[in-house]
């Protein structure tokens, strides 16, 4: 019966959103207030269909339907309940209602926020059930997730057990949240172009939704580079995978957005290019989406393939050829005579940062794309791997750091010699300090030693400038506590960016750290053996073995020792799924600030010898660290404020001082 109601849902949604379009249409052409609001109708109408066919697939879950034949393939009737809720995204057709599930919530929060801007509501309202009805027409005859399989199996194929895991349970919809949150600034990007309304309303709105989807992307990546941590039981939490690229692309081109947009509302520079951002971080999303699941490039994520592909090819390209099509003809609209007036200004270092991140999204671009193509010409599939993209994108990342720093700092307009004096001295002088101590204490490693060289300039620039507002406030008679949190949340914008550069700054020294000084052993052991690695002496207890429903298990106690401190017992294990055949590492971490113990078993004999490898990470957990510290500044950045409201400043107007400038 679920079954039943979750494909007349999705059929309905078809038909509801192709409604929407037409009287929306209707009543734009005849500036009908009646047909306007039957559109708008038909869109909440449409996201409550959505709704209701989620509910029916998860109802087939939980019900163990195997008739349904995505239930049979991603479930299993020993299956916990958790993950067989969660297996509503472990299959392609599951995930692709999960993105218009996604979607509906954005439709109708996209439509009800633009009720204040009717002009370009409606326009924004047709893009958004364009999408709709692309996705829903994708559901309803291309990856169906309510067919039927007849007769119906006694019990499921099971979950992935790659899947089983809680950081898989939130990737997908962190991911999809800022994957389809993309849309609502792409449709009111569109509808200011077809109207022609191009002063600041659509910047304003477009850079909140903007950052909204960026939070969740970041969110996303970070989920998934700890699911890649924890469960693959390689060591690492980043491979540079072609599924991995396709959502660090719209990252990318968001992050550009997200600081050129700030060159818009105070000098009204840049605004043809922030356009083509918010188009190409849509179509971005669309060519992820098609990179899963079209299964042209191979990767380690490919769990769910289907042949939705050559649609969403036809759909990335509708999207490049409308959005850029518009971009085009009002270009001369949006062209303003103000240019750059200095080297030394912020809206250079802003335009140099966006220029970086959009050569670092070429790069991705191409490494990724590049088997697919080599494939094409030469009938070989080649990769470039992660030398390339590692070679490449090290001295970009760099650079990145560096303006990350100088950029937020700088004036409009022009520098003089004793502002870049005034501000950078003290930061300069504690990043070499900081320099000369670290080589002194053996860091050599060039690309290591220039990240954490630069990460200090960076906490230093932050740390000078809220030392300094906090010294204004005070000056008025404030306590220093108060003045801090007065000074945080009067400006929630500007140093929620500094919060968020300084989780990007935790989270590149974490990236350096690991990947610079990573060591790692394997060795076979009998019981009571020992061996060391590093400052580490490792014991193997022995072996056990214990089932699981569905799974046999085998766990290797190893006792670890730091000198003459017992840091206790890990626990690595290998599961071996039943009923899919497949075996897994179960890996056992322990984590500090300063490093992070990681052990697998590898093999184990008939009499008990095992084969562990053990690496030791420097500061992964400051990549995490660092990934929460950017998302909560994000989310302190979105907060509106009342006293002061972004726009876009008339040509010749003096832009503010370099301290309302928001990173």
């Amino acid at each position: 019966m679920a079954g039943e109601i979750g494909r007349f849902a999705v059929l309905a949604a078809v038909v509801t959103a192709a409604y929407g379009i037409l009287v929306t249409v209707l009543g734009i052409r005849r500036r009908h207030e009646g047909l306007l609001e039957a559109g708008r109708r038909a869109a909440v109408a449409w996201a409550l269909l959505v709704a209701l066919a989620a509910a029916a697939l998860w109802t087939a879950l939980v019900q163990r339907d195997f008739s349904v034949r995505f239930v049979a393939v991603a479930s299993e009737s020993t299956q916990p309940l958790f993950y067989t809720i969660t297996a509503f995204w472990g299959g392609h057709d599951g995930a692709l209602l999960l993105w218009a599930l996604v979607l509906a919530g954005y439709l109708v929060a996209g439509v009800r926020a633009l009720r204040a801007h009717p002009a370009l509501q409606a326009p924004a309202t047709v893009v958004l059930l364009a999408v709709a009805l692309f996705f829903s027409g994708m559901l309803a005859w291309a990856s169906d997730p309510f067919a039927r399989l007849v007769p119906p199996p006694p019990d499921g194929q099971g979950l992935n057990p790659l899947l089983r895991n809680p950081w898989m349970a939130a990737h997908p919809p962190t991911l999809y949240l800022g994957f389809v949150g993309m849309t609502v600034p792409f449709a009111i990007v569109v509808a200011a172009l077809v109207t022609g309304r191009l002063d600041d309303t659509w910047v304003v709105l477009a850079r909140r939704w903007v950052l909204v989807g960026w939070i969740f992307l970041s969110l996303g990546l970070l989920f998934g580079a700890k699911w890649s941590y924890v469960v693959l039981g390689w060591g690492g939490y980043w491979a540079w995978d072609p599924v991995e690229n396709a959502a660090l692309m719209p990252w990318l081109v968001a992050t550009a957005f997200l600081h050129s947009i700030q060159v818009q509302e105070r000098r009204g520079l840049l605004a043809t290019w922030n356009v083509a951002l918010v188009i190409l971080a849509f179509a971005l999303t669309l060519f992820g989406t098609f990179l899963v699941r079209s299964g042209v490039i191979a990767s380690v994520h490919a769990f769910a393939l289907s042949a939705v592909g050559p649609a969403f090819l036809g759909f990335l390209a509708v999207v490049l050829l409308a959005g850029f099509g518009l971009l085009a003809w009002r270009w001369d609209q949006l062209r303003r005579p103000a240019t750059i007036e200095a080297v030394l200004s912020r809206e250079t270092a802003f335009l140099a940062n966006n220029l970086l991140l959009v050569a670092a999204t070429a790069v991705v671009f191409v490494g990724t794309v590049f088997p697919a193509v080599t494939e094409a010409l030469e009938g070989v599939r080649s990769t470039v791997g992660p030398p390339y993209f590692n070679r490449v994108l090290t001295p970009i990342a760099l650079a990145l750091l560096l303006l990350m720093a100088i950029g937020p700092l700088l004036p409009w307009r022009r520098a003089s010699r004793e502002q870049l004096v005034r501000t950078f001295a003290w930061p300069a002088a504690v990043a070499a300090a900081g320099g000369g101590i670290l080589a002194a204490a053996g860091v050599r490693a060039p690309v290591a030693l220039g990240v954490f060289v630069l990460a200090l300039f960076v906490l230093a620039t932050i740390g000078l400038e809220l030392v300094r507002g906090v010294r204004v406030r005070a000056a008025r008679g404030e306590p220093v506590l108060t003045a801090l949190g007065q000074l945080l949340w009067h400006n929630r914008r500007r140093y929620g960016g500094y919060a968020a550069h300084l989780g990007v700054v935790l989270m590149l020294a974490g990236i350096a750290g690991s990947s610079a000084f990573a060591t790692q052993q394997q060795a076979t052991v009998a019981p009571g053996e020992r061996f060391q690695l590093g400052a580490y002496l490792f014991e193997f207890r022995g072996l056990a073995g214990a089932q699981r429903p569905g799974i046999d298990v085998v766990e290797a106690e190893v006792r670890v020792w730091r000198g003459a401190r017992d840091l206790g017992v890990l626990r690595p294990r290998r599961l071996f799924y039943r009923a899919q055949e497949q075996p897994m590492h179960e890996v056992a971490i322990r984590s500090s600030p300063r490093e992070d113990l990681y052990a697998i078993l590898a093999d184990w004999t008939p009499d008990g010898r095992a084969t562990l490898r053990v690496l030791i990470h420097p500061l992964v957990s400051w990549l995490w660290a660092g990934g929460a510290v950017l998302a909560a500044g994000a989310l302190l950045a979105a907060l509106p404020e009342r006293r002061r409201q972004a726009r876009v400043l008339p040509v010749g107007e003096p832009a503010p001082s370099p301290a309302v400038g928001a990173p």
